[in-house]
């Protein structure tokens, strides 16, 4: 059965199709790492059909980006219908990449795959809805610099665009009242989520530094500590569209272009958040990490952390017990002076209500990665 049969038989087996057509909304952004992810979005005069059209944008630069790597071309050329309203533009940045493993080939093909799919299957759900689906907008695959020069960086943007959407699917499932819709929007998930385990699990193999986008983002060894990209719940994070873009947008608050959309995406929900995310769960990050350096073995970084249900933390150097770098309180941050070596693991550690520093005590933490030019 294919996707769209499966959307056609869903709306047909629903008992309620008009409160199923509210609810196709909310899942076809799930698919497309686009999710609400917050309450107040929920709340929020956003219709499906905005929703949807969302999505839609971030399938485009997906599917792009795996077809490009693999192929060395674009969707359009695989009879993608990329036409439709709003603006529409080229795609540039992208080239076939040299994959020097077979499995990661492999790997990279059924993603784009996977993508193409998702892009027909939004397009076509938005159709039968009423709507026109957006056309592509111009898409520059080139935004962050890397992604085809090797096939270290190809995994390295696509840990990236896999673990964006799967923080977004989170946040959606609550939203979906249909037992129908939420069944299959469960299946998209675990796909989506299959993609991203995929992935970070060949950058911890292959040992590839990564580097944090907010601080929700837990990234995968040698540069972070975990293998899956969840909380201290082991609950996945959710981000909102308007934070999605700003990650999209190449981290510019309130932008509404700029990064992989130099002209923006199109339907109505195109701006970026002002504010950074705020984690649910424990986290200890560095910026920058990688760390840049420059005719030397030292380098230099920000720690950031945040401990929801602690009131006093310690952050320790090596280990649980190691040296003291903070002591404060739930949430902080502190640069460090130049002495950052590479592997150094900072510890997040809760010593609140008398707890002493120790293994049992540990929330988080990250391993700093050098970057010598």
């Amino acid at each position: 059965m294919t996707e769209n049969t499966l959307i056609r038989d869903m709306i047909a087996a629903s008992p309620d199709r008009r409160k199923f057509v509210r609810s196709i909304g909310l899942a076809g952004a799930m698919a497309a790492a686009a999710a609400t992810g917050k309450t107040a979005y929920a709340q929020a005069a956003i219709t499906d059909l905005d929703i949807l059209q969302f999505a839609l944008n971030l399938e485009y630069l997906e599917a792009e980006f795996y077809t490009a790597a693999t192929t060395g071309q674009a969707i359009a050329q695989f009879g993608s219908n990329i036409t439709g309203s709003g603006t529409a533009g080229a795609t540039t940045g992208g080239s076939q990449v040299t994959f020097s493993d077979a499995a990661i080939s492999n790997i990279a093909k059924e993603l784009a795959s996977n993508e193409q799919v998702h892009v027909k299957l939004l397009r076509d759900t938005i159709t039968g809805l009423g709507g026109t689906p957006i056309a592509k907008p111009a898409i520059n695959l080139a935004a962050l610099g890397i992604g085809f020069g090797s096939q270290a960086d190809f995994l390295v943007v696509a840990r990236a665009l896999e673990d964006i959407g799967v923080t977004a699917y989170g946040g959606a499932a609550p939203l979906i009242q249909d037992k129908t819709i939420l069944g299959a929007a469960a299946r998209i998930l675990a796909v989506e989520a299959m993609h991203a385990g995929a992935i970070r699990v060949q950058i911890a193999r292959l040992n590839l530094p990564t580097t944090a986008l907010d601080a929700l983002d837990h990234i995968p060894p040698p540069s972070g500590t975990l293998y899956f990209n969840t909380d201290s719940n082991a609950l996945s994070e959710v981000r909102t569209p308007g934070e999605v873009l700003k990650l999209a947008y190449g981290g510019a608050a309130n932008a509404t272009s700029g990064g992989f959309f130099p002209t923006g995406v199109n339907g109505n929900l195109r701006a970026a958040s002002g504010t950074a995310p705020t984690p649910t769960g424990n986290s200890i990050t560095a910026s920058p990490n990688p760390v840049p350096v420059q005719g030397g073995n030292l380098g230099q970084t920000t720690i950031s952390w945040n401990a929801p249900n602690a009131s006093v933390v310690e952050i320790r150097l090596g280990g649980p017990t190691g040296q003291l770098f903070a002591m404060q309180g739930k949430s902080g941050s502190m640069m460090t002076g130049r002495w950052i070596q590479d592997g150094l693991t900072f510890f997040l550690v809760d010593v609140s209500d008398g707890k002493t520093a120790s293994a049992a005590n540990v929330l988080s933490s990250v391993v700093i990665r050098l970057q010598r030019s």
